[in-house]
């Protein structure tokens, strides 16, 4: 994934410090909302895929995290349609792209 904490801070307009903060968090919340998620698949369960997907969603955004972000509004947006055919694939490669990120930010 490659993590650029400066650029990302310089173009929040923050310090690395509270970049890596934020980014703290945003791994706490994803974490939580990713498992969330993952349940809502296998309860077949279109609300709580959305309302678990639109919280990353947002996060991700906030976060400039944009490869997240389109990944994620996909699945949020396949939910809201109740078409839940192929998210597993749509999350699993989600929830690998969020693991490297995860591994790579341990290593700050």
């Amino acid at each position: 994934m490659g993590i650029d904490m400066e650029k990302t801070a310089e173009d929040m307009g923050i310090d690395v410090e509270d970049i890596k903060e934020l980014f703290g968090l945003y791994v706490e919340t994803t974490a939580g909302d990713l498992a969330g998620l993952k349940e809502g698949l296998e309860k077949g369960d279109a609300v709580q895929i959305h309302e678990r997907a639109h919280s990353i969603k947002g996060a991700s955004g906030n976060l400039g995290l944009v490869d997240f972000y389109e990944t994620v509004r996909d699945i949020d947006e396949r939910a809201l349609e109740k078409n839940l055919d192929g998210l597993e694939d749509i999350v699993k490669n989600f929830s690998n792209m969020f693991d490297a990120f995860k591994e790579e930010f341990e290593g700050f």
